[in-house]
């Protein structure tokens, strides 16, 4: 990462790392808009990248309003999500829903410790987003429904949900606990176990073992 002198306040700092998220859900869910086999698949995917994609607009623009460029603080952050999504490469479209699927719901997790700190009106534009299960509900339902009626994509998206969560709770950890937030370690530290029962959980209703 580059220097992480904290060059902006905890609020625009915080709020531009849940930006970056966005911003990645966006270019994943378009990426699988674009390959899926299925119409239906498609306009969903896509509807729900348009999504993800205004959130990171919204966070941008009250970024602006506190006096920072929401681009340039992105900037801090890339080289950790760079390094997992090489670490992470899906090797088709089910892996990349998966991916998707443990990413998102461990980092969702890990940003509701950031964004305990904001101060309104950033605290509830925060929680509005973190709380939208759309993508979420939808990657639920097609993968259950495709790990019910194939044995062998079962055992296979197990498998790589397992080595993802690693990379994912390490990664995550490391971002949150950039003295760049300004986040208490022992506040992040405290919180994985809670994380890693959460994620258990999402993998249980997909049918699988986490």
């Amino acid at each position: 990462m580059p220097d992480s002198a904290p060059l902006a306040g905890n609020n625009a700092a915080t709020l531009a790392l849940l930006a970056f998220g966005e911003l990645t859900a966006f270019e994943r869910m378009a990426t699988n808009a674009t390959t899926a086999v299925h119409m239906d698949d498609k306009v969903t995917l896509a509807r729900l990248a348009s999504l993800s994609f205004a959130n990171f607009e919204e966070l941008s623009q009250h970024i602006s309003r506190l006096g920072q460029d929401a681009v340039e603080l992105c900037q801090h952050f890339e080289p950790t999500f760079t390094v997992l999504a090489e670490r992470t490469r899906p090797r088709d479209w089910h892996e990349s829903l998966m991916k998707g699927f443990v990413f998102d719901g461990i980092m969702n997790d890990f940003y509701r410790t950031a964004v305990d700190e904001l101060s309104e009106p950033g605290y509830s534009l925060a929680i509005t987003i973190l709380d939208d299960t759309r993508a979420t509900d939808y990657v639920r339902n097609r993968l259950t429904a495709d790990v019910a009626a194939d044995t062998q994509l079962a055992s296979r998206l197990a498998l790589w949900g397992r080595k993802l969560v690693a990379e994912t709770l390490g990664r995550g950890r490391n971002l949150l606990t950039d003295p760049f937030l300004g986040i208490d370690e022992e506040r992040v530290v405290a919180s994985i176990p809670a994380v890693t029962a959460n994620h258990s959980k999402r993998m249980s209703a997909l049918g699988l073992v986490a």
